[in-house]
């Protein structure tokens, strides 16, 4: 899915999400930053052809434990590809070996002293810096211990992290307990129903996934009651959906399913955390609609208006079957663009149209 969807479109138009193609690089950077006086490493992956000017969103992601970042990337999530067609700079922290192997450290009683909050901090930084990334469109997630720390990072780093989707991963006690914050954050879990490891129903150290969806759709504002609907044989998607504020909890629920990343996992988790930025689902509040005021097919003149398109810079696409390609010349929009807007030449069967965001 190559673009966000801002439309509601009427009469005969339909909304569809394109795809484009994109040649798989495989480029990795290996960066550095120190934390409390420990250089910790990570793996960045920038899309091709990248261009700083771009100012593309990030996703980070967690290996599980006694794995490695290059692991993650190769073997595990390779969101690469996705990188790629998407536009967004896809990153692979390193964990710190801790009695052996590979380990992500969490607040509480078995907290060994590695600040995994500051990690993430300087990393984020670091992007920004470096690469120019968007700040306000930074996402995280993670697979079983890196899952785990994806409730730390929702907890401790909302204020900086727009989004995130934990995979075969529960809740800790103590970090529900010492869970205060006030910020709220796109939550997405992924969790099968026979999870040895993370139990789906918890245990002694971790909280139940029902528990988890209801804390955290309590605090996103977000409806009581979830909307269900079957997506394959055996998986359940369950939507809290925004209520008084911007955000909304999604779990998907592998009946049967054992500790592992299920393969769907990579596309859900994009399409999911990109419709964040750092102040919600993005154009939330005001909903974006795109309203056909006339069609004359003698002269094939189309008049149209855009009503409620938030800050940035768009762009009108169509469609007759598969993916949506620009008009000739280009019609780019913003909020300046003098509405109602006429667009001549415009066949019959090309009345698929689709608002798409420029990066």
């Amino acid at each position: 899915m190559a673009s966000r969807l801002f439309t509601r479109l009427k009469v005969l138009f339909v909304v569809v999400l394109s795809a484009s193609g994109a040649v798989y690089a495989q480029n990795a950077l290996t960066r550095s930053v120190t934390v409390d006086g420990t250089q910790r490493q990570l793996l960045v992956y920038l899309p091709q052809d990248f261009q700083p000017s771009e100012s593309l969103p990030v996703l980070f992601c967690f290996h599980g434990g006694d794995d490695s970042a290059e692991g993650m990337m190769r073997f595990t999530a390779d969101f690469r590809p996705l990188a790629d067609s998407e536009r967004f700079i896809a990153v692979y922290p390193q964990g710190l070996i801790f009695e052996g192997s590979s380990h992500w450290n969490s607040e509480g009683p078995y907290d060994n002293g590695t600040d995994e909050i500051g990690f993430t901090r300087a990393m984020i930084d670091l992007l920004v810096r470096d690469y120019a990334a968007d700040p306000a469109r930074v996402y995280a997630c993670g697979f079983s211990l890196g899952g785990n720390l994806m409730w730390d990072l929702a907890c401790y780093l909302g204020d900086q992290v727009a989004a995130v989707a934990s995979v075969a991963a529960s809740m800790w006690e103590w970090t529900l307990e010492d869970c205060s914050t006030t910020d709220r954050t796109g939550i997405l879990s992924i969790h099968g129903t026979e999870d040895s490891y993370n139990p789906y129903n918890g245990n002694q150290y971790s909280i139940s996934i029902a528990s988890l969806n209801a804390h955290w759709s309590s605090l996103n504002g977000a409806n009581k009651s979830p909307l269900t609907s079957t997506v394959s044989p055996g998986v359940t998607r369950y939507l809290w959906d925004k209520g008084d504020g911007c955000h909304t909890v999604e779990h998907y629920r592998i009946q049967n399913g054992p500790h592992s990343w299920p393969s769907f996992s990579k596309e859900v988790i994009w399409e999911f955390v990109s419709r964040y930025n750092s102040s919600g689902l993005i154009g939330c509040g005001s909903e974006v609609e795109l309203v056909i005021d006339r069609y004359n097919p003698e002269t094939r003149q189309l008049t149209l208006n855009v009503r409620n398109l938030p800050a940035g810079s768009f762009e009108i696409r169509r469609s007759s079957t598969g993916s949506f390609q620009s008009f000739r010349p280009r019609i780019e929009i913003d909020q300046d663009t003098v509405f109602p807007l006429t667009i001549p030449s415009v066949p019959r069967d090309t009345l698929l149209l689709q608002i798409w965001e420029r990066p």
